[in-house]
């Protein structure tokens, strides 16, 4: 083990150090309740104020086939999904609120160790690209919110990223002030990388060839393969799923004589559709990404690859002129309002690429801060 890491250990626990100078960030409350918690604490209160209103609407009715009773539960379902969701968030925020002393940052002129309740990582400084926080918009925050800060290492290391929660320093932006200036310059001979590339550019396989032995799980030098993540599945067409649950619990409730004398013709056709939808979107959409074997992109010293069912799309990072993270608020029955963040590729001749965060296993503001590493040549093969 490094004397570093034995200076930056003793550190955090409170015992003296050797020679090596260490800086120990404080540690302080979180901001729980956010706009996001806020959210998550009413959530709850609206779920059951349209229960209560699907109820209501049942009695008024005296059927539990009503049109209006059936969007009143359609809507009740949506919301206590979203609750249930909200919720769990809030309360992970709060479990790191409440051990944030057992969190531990500390800094030396080698490297870094971050401290959590699972595991110590230890980052050496030379090893660290950039530093970003998530969601960063300095024209539109207002306040202090709820953002984890990245430091994103390279590809050489064992992990791409180590995430900050915000409890370090009095807001995540300050952190990363500070992690910045204590990381300082990139070094200088990352600068004079191009030569090297354009040399190795010659040797390197086919790009469809590359992206088969990077989706097997080879690790090449300077190649970073970024998976896909699952949160696209919560962009699926669930307003016909959650109308098709209220249409079955609709009809279970009818009582035995009048189910008797409904014409279920309309309503298995309706259920087949409610069905058809959602499956058709899941089977179309895993065949659209069946063809990238798992990949969302691969970052090589030379290039950018994407692939489609078409074929692999190369972007050459001296066409890149810059690369950044887009957010819209959109909406959906299960999510609400929402961001919707895009990672943008801006080119010199071309259009640009666009690839949502929602396929992507890590964080956008990753993907960007690797990006911008291998556009200033800091990670060569």
């Amino acid at each position: 083990m490094s004397n570093w890491i034995r200076a930056a250990e003793a550190a955090l626990e409170g015992r003296p150090s050797d020679d090596i100078e260490v800086d120990v960030l404080p540690t302080h409350a979180p901001p729980i309740v956010d706009a996001d918690g806020v959210r998550a604490v009413v959530s709850p209160f609206l779920a059951a104020f349209m229960w209560a209103a699907a109820v209501f609407r049942d009695t008024q009715a005296h059927h539990t086939l009503d049109p209006m009773a059936l969007l009143f539960r359609v809507l009740a379902l949506a919301l206590t999904l979203r609750a249930l969701r909200l919720l769990y968030q809030l309360a992970m925020r709060a479990q790191i609120g409440l051990a944030r002393r057992r969190y531990g940052l500390a800094l030396t002129p080698e490297g870094l160790l971050y401290r959590s309740p699972r595991a110590d990582v230890v980052v050496p400084r030379e090893d660290i690209l950039d530093v970003r926080e998530r969601g960063a918009n300095w024209g539109k925050r207002g306040g202090r919110r709820w953002a984890d800060v990245y430091v994103i290492t390279h590809p050489k290391s064992e992990r791409i990223s180590v995430a900050l929660p915000p409890i370090f320093e009095r807001t995540p932006g300050v952190l990363v002030e500070a992690l910045m200036r204590w990381r300082g310059a990139a070094a200088p001979e990352a600068q004079a990388a191009e030569p090297e590339l354009a040399e190795a550019a010659s040797s390197e396989p086919l790009a469809s060839e590359l992206w088969e032995r990077v989706a097997s799980g080879e690790r090449l030098a300077g190649v970073v393969g970024i998976r896909h993540g699952s949160a696209w599945l919560q962009r699926g067409p669930y307003a016909s799923v959650l109308l098709g649950l209220a249409v079955l619990d609709g009809y279970v409730r009818l009582p035995q004589n009048t189910r008797v004398q409904v014409n279920l013709g309309p309503a298995l056709l309706l259920g087949a559709a409610l069905v058809l939808v959602p499956a058709s979107w899941f089977v179309l959409t895993r065949a659209s990404l069946a063809a990238r074997k798992g990949l969302a992109l691969v970052l090589t010293p030379q290039e950018l690859l994407t692939r489609t069912r078409v074929g692999v799309q190369r972007l050459a990072w001296s066409n890149v002129t810059h690369v950044e993270v887009a957010s819209r608020t959109t909406w959906s029955i299960l999510q609400g309002a929402h961001e919707s963040r895009q990672l943008v590729v801006a080119q010199k001749r071309e259009a640009n690429v666009q690839c949502s965060e929602a396929f992507l296993n890590v964080p956008a503001e990753v993907v960007a801060g690797l990006c911008d590493a291998y556009r200033r040549g800091l990670i060569s093969s």
